[in-house]
């Protein structure tokens, strides 16, 4: 009885026959038909092929074909790549630290094998001859010799054939081909180096040949972004990046062109996405996802790629140093990018308009920016002649004339004007409604909104003041005792180092009062009562991190501090508010996300006056 028992427990356990650890491992490795696409083409990508078609049939259920032009195999090679754990790839366990091929482990092959029937030909490089293997179930059934141009060819025949509850679960043909679709044009901007070809029912899908990203984003995704990409160049050392990133116009709801590569490996990292969408700031303020292609290029030995069966997914050493390095250098490449909403077709930009090209061509406001310690855009800031050395830069006193929106009226009276108005000069900005400034450009005609293009500047220069140690007050003429609510007032103390660094002066007076001394010194504030409740309901709203707190702050400031539609500018004026408006880092969108301005063509006018 004791012996049975000893024989029953050492036969519990046992191998598994090799064709059941492959469908085993095939349902890791091999989910729908474009998980053999991606498989067959890394293997082509690896063995150096320059030229790869993909041919599906049905979805790629019923067929599915990947040639290449790569260095091939010979006989004894083929037969051996559909051995479970053969691999060209890797030697030691050394490998594994410092991974430069896509595919590595060597399960590939033999797991789609197992689970389809398979037709596998190849000729070496240099050859004119080659072997040709036929599979059913993962065994070879038939072997023989054949002739041809050098690389491989692999054809899968009704996958899943031998398991038919899995192929049950498959989607409707068009479902399997839109996902092998994707798969192929991940590959296809991944390498814009490499001809690919994509088939699908006898019908070219599409077809490239060498060329640069840009050009081949606009092939695989659509001519419609050919003007809508902004180019990303960054080598910090830890991680290279380049590719490009879509402008604001090509947000869309959900998710699906998004591309990210890594060392030339589509992958999905929440943690990179998010810096890529936070690199965005103000422009996503209403959500969305960005269209974006990005390869970024860091040491292998930094990196696992190795912790998923489809290697979609990455471990990194230093994963908070490469998202603060993604982020930035994407954010520089939007902030540096000069792109400018088009009237006539909302959604549209010309990147290839520039700030710079529509001062020096087209007008001169002969005025420099000023440092964010300075008066927000002073009326008084040209002379009748400019020096000699310079006919396009003069400085400018930062005083702000009687009546002007940027000196604080409450404050005390203005100083005296020292040198002729703007409004003096000859008229190349136009205000419209009070609302609008119009100013011509070499393309045609700009339309900015003075109030959010303001609301930019003293955004942009309160978070500078954040950083600075000398704030810039003003004491006012009559100081203004505020009550507030308890929890207020709590929050109101939490806020304090932010204001004073913005210039306010605030001291505490008996239980949940507040005294305000000063303020801003080049600000015109019209009720402070007003802007200090609305920055505690911006607090609250927002998250208790220092960041937020400082960019709440600054965002509340700006609104409620910025000249308003409705109120009235002399030239002077609008003119120092477009030069400073460019001088921001971001001059298209208001802290909130929206449009600071947009362009009218010449071509568009040409167009609605029948020129064209």
């Amino acid at each position: 009885m004791e012996s049975q028992t000893s024989m029953n427990q050492q036969t519990r356990i046992h191998i598994l026959p090799p064709e059941v650890a492959n469908k085993i491992a095939a349902g890791e490795v091999v989910e729908r038909p474009a998980s053999v696409v991606k498989e067959l083409v890394e293997n082509a990508i690896d063995a150096e092929a320059t030229e790869i078609t993909i041919i599906l049939k049905n979805g790629g259920k019923e067929w599915i074909q990947v040639v290449d032009n790569g260095t091939g195999m010979t006989g004894e090679e083929l037969k051996l790549a559909f051995q479970r754990h053969a691999t060209s790839k890797i030697e030691t366990a050394e490998d594994l630290h410092a991974i430069e091929t896509l595919g590595f482990r060597g399960e590939a092959l033999a797991s789609i094998a197992s689970v389809s029937r398979v037709e596998a030909k190849s000729i070496p490089r240099g050859e004119i001859s080659g072997t040709e293997l036929v599979l059913k179930g993962g065994r070879i059934v038939q072997e023989k010799p054949v002739g041809g141009t050098s690389g491989t060819t692999f054809t899968v025949k009704t996958l899943f054939f031998n398991t038919p509850a899995r192929r049950k679960f498959l989607r409707a043909d068009a479902t399997e081909y839109r996902h092998c679709l994707t798969v192929a044009n991940r590959f296809a901007l991944c390498y814009p180096d490499i001809q690919f070809t994509f088939v699908h029912n006898s019908e070219v899908i599409w077809e490239v040949q060498p060329e640069p990203l840009k050009d081949r984003i606009s092939h695989i995704l659509g001519k419609r972004l050919q003007n809508l990409l902004v180019q990303v160049e960054d080598d910090a050392g830890a991680v290279k990046i380049s590719g490009y990133v879509g402008t604001q116009d090509t947000v869309r709801r959900n998710r699906g062109e998004q591309y990210l590569f890594l060392n030339g490996r589509y992958i999905q990292d929440r943690s990179l996405h998010h810096a890529i969408i936070s690199a965005y700031g103000e422009i996503l303020a209403h959500g969305g996802h960005p269209l974006y292609v990005l390869q970024l290029y860091i040491d292998p030995a930094r990196v696992d790629v190795n912790v998923h069966p489809t290697k979609m997914e990455v471990k990194f050493a230093d994963d908070r140093l490469i998202y603060s390095l993604v982020r930035g250098a994407v954010r520089r490449a939007l902030i540096s990018a000069k792109v400018v909403p088009d009237l006539h077709q909302p959604g549209s930009s010309l990147p290839q308009t520039s700030t710079e090209r529509w001062l020096e061509k087209d007008w001169n406001p002969t005025v420099r920016p000023v440092s964010s310690g300075g008066a927000a855009f002073p009326a008084n800031a040209i002379e009748k002649e400019p020096p000699a050395e310079s006919q396009t830069q003069l400085d400018f006193d930062t005083a702000a004339p009687e009546g002007s929106f940027y000196g604080s009226g409450e404050a005390g009276a203005p100083p005296e004007q020292t040198a002729t108005p703007l409004n003096a000069a000859p008229a190349d900005v136009w205000q419209m409604h009070n609302r609008y400034i119009l100013t011509q450009v070499k393309s045609g005609l700009v339309i900015i909104d003075q109030h959010v293009a303001h609301e930019r500047i003293l955004y942009e220069q309160a978070l500078k003041r954040f950083e600075n140690s000398q704030p810039v007050s003003q004491k006012v003429l009559f100081p203004r005792m505020i009550e507030l609510n308890a929890e207020d007032y709590d929050i109101l103390k939490e806020m304090m180092p932010f204001l004073e660094k913005l210039g306010f002066i605030i001291q505490e007076f008996g239980k949940n009062t507040v005294v305000v001394e000063g303020v801003p010194a080049d600000i015109k504030i019209k009720d402070y009562t007003k802007l200090l409740q609305d920055m505690i309901d911006d607090y609250k709203r927002g998250k208790r991190s220092q960041l937020e707190i400082r960019d709440n702050i600054a965002k509340t400031f700006a609104c409620h501090s910025a000249i308003r539609s409705g109120d009235r500018l002399t030239i002077g004026e609008m003119k120092a508010l477009i030069e400073q408006l460019f001088a921001t880092e971001t001059p298209y969108f208001c802290p909130h996300g929206r449009p600071v301005l947009v362009n009218l063509s010449l071509e568009e006018l040409d167009k609605r006056f029948g020129r064209i």
